[in-house]
């Protein structure tokens, strides 16, 4: 399972003047920003602003038009998904992308899979290695959903799982792999407020638990505020600003550009507070 093996003073992960152009349209526009070891970043910002997209770079699913990433001091930009994954990173989606035919379990086994040692051959064979390793693989995807609290729908189907749940299991999936970072991107979208406030716990657990480093895009502000050390804002594909929760809250492009003047004089001015 999972351990921290790095102290929250070193930056994990960095990007430095990152632009990515569609055509005509400009999604990002020389954002730079980093993310400390063991710490939690949220990122907001109006839609269309361009954090999935930040999000989409990093991973590796678009090249950025301009710019540099680095993960743990080694360059990435150029790097495709799955050798950016396997050092490392993972991430959930803000449109859901899960097996909906196979099995609540199954899903979390797919993610498990880089962990799988016995070989092509010990699985042809159904040797015992490869028994034991299939079933050590299983307890571990047990363990995730439980996590997540999906241990007792393990052997539903994916696509039978409400919104929230579906969310919560691309979650397990996602740490399956055991990553260093986590990118989730809309985790709260489609959760009531019981499973909201399991997912801020969670998130913390992730950290303080699971020794991970968390990235976060979430339009629940309350949420994100009281989970996140730092928070990042971007507006039309530029960085605004950056900052503690408290910092961010009280900035008056952010206000202008996002939040709003309730929201600001409502929100509580500390950033891990419980909900």
């Amino acid at each position: 399972m999972h351990q921290a093996s790095q102290t929250a003073t070193e930056v994990m992960l960095s990007f430095q003047d990152v632009s990515k152009v569609f055509g005509g349209l400009v999604a990002l526009d020389g954002v730079s920003g980093h993310v400390q070891t063991g710490e939690i970043l949220g990122i907001i910002g109006p839609n269309g602003a361009g954090k999935t997209t930040l999000f989409n770079v990093v991973c590796g699913a678009f090249p950025p038009s301009g710019g540099e990433i680095s993960f743990q001091g080694q360059i990435i930009t150029a790097l495709p998904c799955h050798r950016i994954a396997h050092l490392g990173i993972a991430r959930t989606f803000q449109n859901i992308r899960l097996f909906r035919r196979m099995t609540v379990l199954e899903n979390v086994l797919v993610g498990r899979h880089r962990k799988a040692s016995a070989g092509l051959l010990g699985a042809v064979l159904h040797l015992p290695g490869m028994r034991r390793e299939e079933q050590r693989l299983r307890d571990d995807a047990l363990t995730y959903l439980h996590m997540v609290g999906l241990d007792d729908r393990a052997e539903a189907l994916a696509g039978s799982l409400t919104t929230g749940q579906q969310r919560l299991l691309e979650i397990a999936r996602a740490l399956a792999a055991e990553p260093q970072i986590v990118l989730l991107d809309e985790p709260a979208a489609g959760l009531n407020t019981r499973e909201t406030q399991a997912l801020a716990e969670f998130i913390r657990r992730m950290q303080e638990e699971l020794g991970l480093t968390v990235v976060l895009i979430e339009h629940d502000m309350r949420l994100l505020m009281e989970v996140s050390e730092r928070v990042l804002v971007i507006d039309r594909g530029r960085k605004i600003a950056e900052g503690t929760p408290s910092q961010v809250q009280a900035d008056t492009k952010v206000i202008a550009a996002y939040l709003g003047d309730e929201f600001a004089a409502n929100s509580a001015p500390t950033g891990r507070q419980k909900l």
